[in-house]
C-alpha cells in the first residue's frame, strides 16, 4: 500500500468515526429522536390535541372521564403522560404540565418517576412546599432516586449518607480527569505541558472507569451498561497510552488482548441495546465506536504498528472519546447535582460537544495539514509497555 493509499485509508477512518460520534452526540444529547408516534390509540396524543384545541381542563377532565371507563381502544403509559408533560414544561405551559404530572401521579401511585417530574414542576413554577412534598414522596418510594435526593438536599430537607471511600476516590479521579483533559485538549499535541497533562489525565482515567466498573458490577442494582462503559473507557485510554508510548511503532500481546477486549464489548454494547429498550440507541453508537476500535487494533498489528502522524491520531481520538464518555456521563448522567434552573436551560449538552468539536478539529490539524509531519515506519516489534527510543 503506497502512502496515499495509506493517506485516504486513515481519512476515510476517521470521518467514519467522525459520523458514528456525531450520532453519539445527538442520541445522548436527546437531539436523535425516532418521529413522534402521532397514533389516534395514544392517550398522550388524545390529550395533546384536546389541550392544543379546548385547553387544559377539558384534557383534564377527559383523561378522568376514559380512565373511569378503562381507558376504551386507547394505549396509556406512565412514560407517554410523562413526555407529555414535559413537551409541555419546555413550551413553559408550567400550570398544564402541572395538572398532567398530577394525572400520571393519580394512575401510577407507586412510581418515584411520576412524583419526582411532578416535583420538577413544582419547582419550575416556584411552588417550594409542593415541590419539597413531592421529591419528599418520589424518595419514600425509591431512596435511590438522584433527581428526587439532590433536590431536598438543596432545599435543605434530606442529609445524605456518608460517601464509601470508593466513590469518593471515583468522585476525585472523575474530577481531576476531565480538568487534566480539558487542559491537555487545549494544549499543542506533543508539547511538553501537554505531556504532563496527559500523565494525569492517563492516571485519573483508568482510575475513574475501573472504579465505575468495578461499583457497578458488584452493587446489587448496578447497570450493564456502566460496566461495559467503564471497561471501554478503561481500554480506550489504555490503548491511547500504549501508542504514545511507542514512538517508533512495534505491537505485543497487550494489542491483541486490547482487541479482545473491544469485540467483547462491542458484543455486550449491542446484546444490551437490543435487549434493553431504556437507552435507545446510545449502546448501538458505542458498540459501534468499540468495534471500530478493535478492527483499527487488528490493522495495527498486522502493519506491525501505526506510524507519524497515524499514531498521533490514534491516541488523540482514543484519549477525546474517553474524555466525552466521562464529560457526558457527568453531566448528563449526573445531572441532578445541578440545580434544576440549570438542568432546564439545555446547556449541560455544551461541554460534551465542544470535546467532540475540539476531537475533529484537532484530527484534520494532525492529518490534513503540515503541523505534524509524518515520521518514517520502522518494523520493530517491542516488549509490551516497553517504550520506544
Amino acid at each position: 500500500m503506497t502512502d496515499m493509499q495509506r493517506w485516504f485509508a486513515t481519512a476515510g477512518g476517521v470521518l467514519v468515526l467522525a459520523a458514528v460520534g456525531g450520532v453519539g452526540i445527538l442520541a445522548i444529547t436527546r437531539g436523535f429522536r425516532p418521529p413522534r408516534d402521532e397514533s389516534p390509540n395514544r392517550l398522550a396524543n388524545v390529550l395533546a390535541k384536546t389541550i392544543e384545541s379546548r385547553g387544559i381542563d377539558a384534557a383534564v377532565a377527559q383523561y378522568r372521564t376514559l380512565r373511569d371507563q378503562g381507558f376504551p381502544g386507547l394505549r396509556e403509559s406512565e412514560s407517554d403522560t410523562n413526555r407529555l408533560g414535559y413537551r409541555l414544561l419546555g413550551k413553559g405551559e408550567t400550570e398544564s404540565a402541572i395538572q398532567v404530572f398530577r394525572l400520571n401521579v393519580e394512575t401510577h401511585p407507586g412510581s418515584a418517576n411520576v412524583r419526582d417530574s411532578l416535583g420538577e414542576a413544582y419547582l419550575a413554577a416556584g411552588n417550594k412546599p409542593l415541590a419539597l412534598e413531592s421529591y419528599q414522596k418520589a424518595v419514600a418510594i425509591d431512596p435511590k432516586m438522584k433527581t428526587a435526593v439532590a433536590e431536598l438536599q438543596r432545599l435543605g430537607n434530606f442529609k445524605r449518607k456518608p460517601y464509601r471511600p470508593m466513590v469518593l476516590f471515583h468522585i476525585l479521579a472523575g474530577s481531576l480527569a476531565m480538568l487534566s483533559g480539558a487542559v491537555a485538549l487545549s494544549l499543542r499535541k506533543g508539547s511538553r505541558r501537554h505531556g504532563v497533562a496527559g500523565s494525569v489525565f492517563v492516571v485519573c482515567m483508568l482510575g475513574l472507569s475501573g472504579s465505575g466498573a468495578f461499583m457497578a458490577f458488584v452493587a446489587p442494582d448496578g447497570e450493564t451498561i456502566n460496566v461495559l462503559m467503564g471497561l471501554f473507557t478503561f481500554y480506550l485510554v489504555a490503548t491511547a497510552w500504549l501508542t504514545a508510548r511507542r514512538r517508533t511503532g512495534g505491537t505485543g500481546p497487550l494489542d491483541w488482548a486490547a482487541a479482545l477486549v473491544a469485540v467483547a464489548v462491542a458484543a455486550g454494547l449491542f446484546r444490551m441495546g437490543m435487549n434493553d429498550r431504556r437507552f435507545g440507541v446510545v449502546p448501538f453508537v458505542f458498540g459501534a465506536v468499540a468495534l471500530l476500535a478493535a478492527g483499527l487494533d487488528l490493522r495495527m498489528i498486522r502493519r506491525g504498528g501505526v506510524f507519524g502522524a497515524g499514531r498521533i491520531a490514534r491516541h488523540l481520538w482514543r484519549m477525546c472519546t474517553a474524555l466525552y464518555i466521562a464529560v457526558m456521563s457527568f453531566f448528563l448522567g449526573q445531572s441532578q447535582v445541578f440545580p434544576y434552573a440549570v438542568r432546564r436551560t439545555g446547556l449541560l449538552v455544551v461541554p460534551g460537544i465542544l470535546v467532540a468539536v475540539l476531537l475533529i478539529f484537532w484530527l484534520i490539524r494532525v492529518l490534513f495539514t503540515n503541523a505534524y509531519k509524518r515520521v518514517a515506519p520502522r518494523k520493530t516489534t517491542l516488549l509490551v509497555g516497553q517504550a520506544a527510543t
